[in-house]
C-alpha cells in the first residue's frame, strides 16, 4: 500500500537524520512545543484577516496567539510593527518589494555569485516588479560589501531600493555606513535577515532596524529554528495597510495559523534562550572554522577570525558539489555554492552552519571533532565508512533539543 510506504520512508528519514550531522546553513529542528502547534487543529482552519478582525467566525483563541507573535517579534527585533502572516521569507520578502518598489525602480543588491539570493536579482522575483538591478560593489578578500565603492555608486545611480543581507552569511551588513547616502538619494534599505535572524532575536548581531534599516524581512526557520514561515518588521507604521493587503489578497487567500503558532512559541523560546543559544552558535561556527583551518582545509576569511555569525565558508579547490556528495556519503550534510571567482556551472564553495547542531547541544570540543571529519573527507584522509561510523558515535550522543521548553 502507498501510505504503508509513505510511513516507512517517513519512519527512515528520521531514523537517517538521526544518524547524521547536519551542517546546512538555511536548516534547523524545531523544539517540541513548536512541532505540537503544527499537529493542532489550527492546521485545518481558515483565519484571514488581522487579530480581532476575521473573515471567519472562530479564531477567538488563534487571535492572541497571533498578537503575541506580534508584539514578541515587535520586541525581539526592535520594531514598532511587525506582520507574521507571510507563508515563506521569499513571501516577506515579495511583500517588502510591493511594498516598497513601483515599476521601472532601480533596486542595488549582490549578485548571486557574490552571496547575494536569488530573490534579490533581476531573474528573480524583482522581475514580477519590473525593476531593473545593479549590483554594489564586493570586497572578495573580506567577504564583505565594499563600502566606500558601493556608496560611490548608489551616489551615482540614485537607487530606491538597496537590499542588504545574503546567503552566505559571515559578517555584518554596512547598514549604519550606507545609510547616509540613501536618505541623500531617497533610497530605502530592506535588510534580508532570514539566515541570521535567530542571531538577532538572541541580541548577538547586529540589529538591522536600529541601525537604520527601513524595513526587515525574514524567514523563520534557519537560526531562529522555527516552522517555515516569514516576518515582515519596520518602524514606520504607515506601510501597514499595503504589507496585510500584499500578504491577503494579493499573495495568498489565508495565512497558516499553526505555522504562526509555532512562530509565536520559538519567539516566546527566543526571549528566554535566545542569547544564550545565539552566542554559542557563533562560538561553535568560529571553533569549526579554526578546525577546519588546522586540518589545512581553505577556509575563508582567517584575518577576520573566519566568521561573525552561524556560517563557515570554504574553497574545496576542485567541485564543490562532488565534495558534497563525498560528504553525504559520510551522513554528514551540507551543501555547495558559487565562490566570486567560480563560474555558475563550477562551484568550488561548502558552506557549513552549526545553526542545527548547537540546537542539539553540541559546543566547542564537539566542533573540533566535527571539522576533523569534514577535513578527512575533503582532503581524503580518511574512508567515508571510517568517518561515517564515527559521525554515528557523536550523533548518537546528541538526540534531545536543547534552548526550548519541554
Amino acid at each position: 500500500m502507498s501510505y504503508k510506504k509513505i510511513l516507512q520512508n517517513i519512519a527512515a528519514h528520521n531514523q537517517y537524520r538521526g544518524e547524521c550531522l547536519n551542517l546546512i546553513a538555511a536548516e534547523n529542528v524545531m523544539s517540541p512545543a513548536s512541532q505540537r502547534a503544527l499537529s493542532s487543529d489550527l492546521n485545518n482552519r481558515y483565519t484571514v484577516g488581522q487579530p480581532g478582525n476575521r473573515w471567519y467566525a472562530g479564531s477567538q483563541y488563534f487571535d492572541h496567539i497571533e498578537q503575541t507573535a506580534i508584539d514578541l517579534a515587535k520586541k525581539l527585533f526592535h520594531a514598532k510593527y511587525a506582520n507574521v502572516q507571510a507563508l515563506s521569507g521569499m513571501m516577506a520578502n515579495l511583500t517588502a518589494y510591493f511594498t516598497l518598489l513601483k515599476p521601472g525602480d532601480l533596486v542595488m543588491s549582490l549578485p548571486v555569485r557574490n552571496s547575494g539570493h536569488y530573490s534579490h536579482v533581476q531573474t528573480g522575483m524583482l522581475a514580477l516588479f519590473q525593476a531593473r538591478v545593479d549590483f554594489l560593489e564586493f570586497d572578495e578578500k573580506n567577504y564583505t560589501i565594499d563600502i566606500e565603492r558601493s556608496i560611490s555608486k548608489i551616489k551615482k545611480l540614485k537607487p530606491k531600493l538597496v537590499i542588504l543581507g545574503t546567503s552566505e552569511f559571515l559578517f555584518p551588513a554596512p547598514v549604519r555606513e550606507l545609510k547616509k547616502i540613501c536618505d541623500q538619494v531617497g533610497c530605502k534599505i530592506l535588510y534580508d535577515a532570514a539566515h541570521v535572524a535567530g542571531l538577532i532575536a538572541g541580541q548577538s548581531f547586529q540589529n538591522p532596524l536600529q541601525e537604520g534599516a527601513d524595513f526587515l524581512s525574514f524567514s523563520t526557520n534557519k537560526t531562529l529554528g522555527g516552522p517555515d514561515q516569514g516576518i515582515v518588521a519596520c518602524n514606520d507604521s504607515s506601510y501597514r495597510k499595503k504589507i496585510e493587503y500584499a500578504i491577503v489578497p494579493m499573495f495568498t487567500s489565508n495565512q497558516h495559523a499553526h505555522h504562526i503558532a509555532g512562530v509565536a512559541i520559538t519567539l516566546a523560546e527566543f526571549e528566554q534562550f535566545g542569547p544564550q543559544y545565539s552566542q554559542q552558535i557563533i562560538k561553535n561556527a568560529k571553533t569549526l572554522a579554526s578546525s577546519l583551518y588546522n586540518e589545512g582545509v581553505d577556509v575563508l576569511c582567517p584575518h577576520k577570525n573566519f566568521t561573525e555569525s552561524h556560517t563557515v565558508l570554504c574553497n574545496v579547490k576542485n567541485s564543490g558539489k562532488s565534495a558534497m556528495k563525498n560528504l553525504e556519503k559520510a551522513n554528514i550534510i551540507t551543501n555547495y555554492f558559487q565562490l566570486p571567482q567560480n563560474t555558475a556551472n563550477n562551484p568550488t564553495g561548502i558552506r557549513l552552519g552549526t545553526n542545527e547542531l548547537t540546537r542539539l547541544g553540541m559546543k566547542e570540543k564537539e566542533m573540533k571533532k566535527v571539522g576533523q571529519y569534514l577535513a578527512a573527507i575533503i582532503l581524503n584522509k580518511s574512508s567515508k565508512e571510517k568517518i561515517k561510523k564515527q559521525v554515528a558515535e557523536l550523533r548518537h550522543n546528541f538526540q534531545k533539543i536543547h534552548y526550548c521548553f519541554h
